[in-house]
């Protein structure tokens, strides 16, 4: 059944101001929802994204693009004829926040059983066993209670599966059976203090080189490692560790790396680590980290971070930035990614657990759902917006500025709470976990 909700718009007018932010025009709508009015931002067509990875499934994190989308040429629209999903398979596993990632036709998922770390392969039809790697840790979480890991996802590049310990070493074992490869600890190496939850950045892959931000001393914030075998090519800033993952873009042509460190938002060169600008970005509390990758579209980086609010830069030809927007109302992520396609950005705004859309030329929230999925991930194949909150609950609504249309209503809890981690999806499935189970969904009809 189909649910249309439309936006209000109209309403009274406020000066408000934020801290340390600029007075900024508040409007208070007749409904539920709070819009302001923003100067309005130029969107152009810059091609940003640098494309990698296997179209075809969901290699890395956030899938093929590295933006939480199935590329138009393979998406699929999600539904689902009953009250929930199909379930094709599911399969009893250990702790971590870490994401499953489907590559080589296999759902692949890395977790915590007692003390050992195990890296795990599923074929995605049927759910059997195709491999699995397995290691000792020792590593417990100094802020219960939250996960002991593992909490970093898997990357697979051609014939080659990296993955990241709680502990903060980087292995790299073979996509077919699960052989050792290679193995580095850089949290060794580097001198990488502990965080306040376990080592949990991502790499990205760049060509022939993984990019991580590891937060190593001295100068070792952000390094770049030779993919084949873990030889460390460049290193650069002081900054501490987040648990954001490093993007790539090529604006104006030159390329950028754009990482949100533990206190910094940063731009580099990936070539060589040249810095090109960085600036005090995090949350106020000590005890809360950044962990929201940043999101380009255009020429256009956005950064954002609990009770730091949200950043709209514009790049200018000779790679400096120019700021364009503060917000901490219209959409604000702790965690949670965002998308950016076609000039709405979607996502999870922390304060009322709401999916939002908002539109980034204007500034103005198209609409928004407070769903009771919770807080949650998301992933957008064609028209379909797939989430799921940390309840467990899955649901769909239309890929639609204009009007909130709800797809599919939430279900009952398919996992336990709570369920953190970001899903994948290929040739029709969707793989949700929380730290208990993988689950396997048929989610085209």
């Amino acid at each position: 059944m189909l649910y249309t909700f439309l936006a209000v718009s109209s309403g009274a007018v406020a000066a408000l101001w934020f801290g340390a932010f600029t007075p900024l025009l508040i409007v208070t709508p007749e409904g539920a929802d709070s819009l302001r009015e923003f100067a309005p931002i130029e969107l152009k067509a810059t091609e940003t994204q640098d494309q990698q990875g296997t179209i075809q499934e969901w290699p890395q994190l956030f899938g093929p693009l590295s933006n939480s989308t199935q590329p138009d040429s393979v998406a699929q629209k999600i539904s689902w004829a009953d009250a929930q999903p199909e379930i094709a398979w599911r399969k009893e596993i250990g702790s971590g926040y870490s994401s499953p990632i489907i590559a080589g036709g296999q759902a692949i998922v890395l977790h915590r059983v007692d003390d050992e770390e195990i890296a795990v392969a599923y074929d995605l039809k049927t759910g059997n066993l195709n491999w699995e790697y397995r290691y000792p840790t020792q590593y417990i979480c100094p802020n219960p209670p939250h996960s002991s890991g593992p909490y970093s996802t898997p990357l697979v590049d051609g014939n080659y599966v990296y993955i990241q310990s709680a502990e903060g070493v980087l292995r790299c074992l073979t996509l077919t059976g699960g052989e050792l490869v290679w193995e580095k600890n850089y949290s060794e190496d580097y001198e990488v203090p502990e965080n306040v939850f376990a080592v949990g950045h991502t790499p990205t892959l760049d060509g022939d080189r993984l990019i991580l931000n590891i937060g190593g001393k001295p100068e070792a914030g952000v390094i770049s490692i030779d993919k084949q075998n873990g030889d460390v090519l460049w290193t650069a800033t002081d900054f501490g560790a987040s648990y954001a993952k490093p993007v790539l873009a090529t604006i104006h042509d030159k390329r950028f790396c754009f990482v949100l460190t533990a206190e910094e938002a940063v731009a580099l060169n990936p070539e060589n680590g040249e810095v090109y600008w960085n600036f005090p970005f995090k949350a106020i509390a000590e005890d809360f980290v950044n962990a929201t990758t940043p999101v380009v579209f255009g020429d256009v980086v956005i950064f954002t971070a609990y009770q730091a609010g949200t950043i709209y830069l514009r790049i200018q030809p000779d790679g400096q930035f120019e700021e364009l927007r503060r917000d901490k109302r219209t959409l604000v992520s702790q965690f949670n990614p965002l998308t950016c396609l076609d000039g709405k950005l979607y996502g999870w705004h922390f304060s009322d657990k709401s999916f939002r859309c908002v539109d980034l030329a204007s500034g103005q929230l198209q609409w928004k759902w407070v769903s009771g999925l919770g807080r949650g991930t998301h992933l957008i194949s064609g028209d379909s917006i797939f989430l799921i909150g940390e309840s467990g609950k899955v649901a769909v609504v239309k890929r639609n500025p204009e009007e909130l249309e709800i797809l599919e209503v939430p279900t009952e809890p398919i996992l336990k709470e709570p369920a953190f981690s970001a899903p994948a999806m290929s040739a029709g499935m969707i793989l949700i976990r929380n730290e208990e189970e993988l689950v396997c969904l048929k989610v085209v009809e």
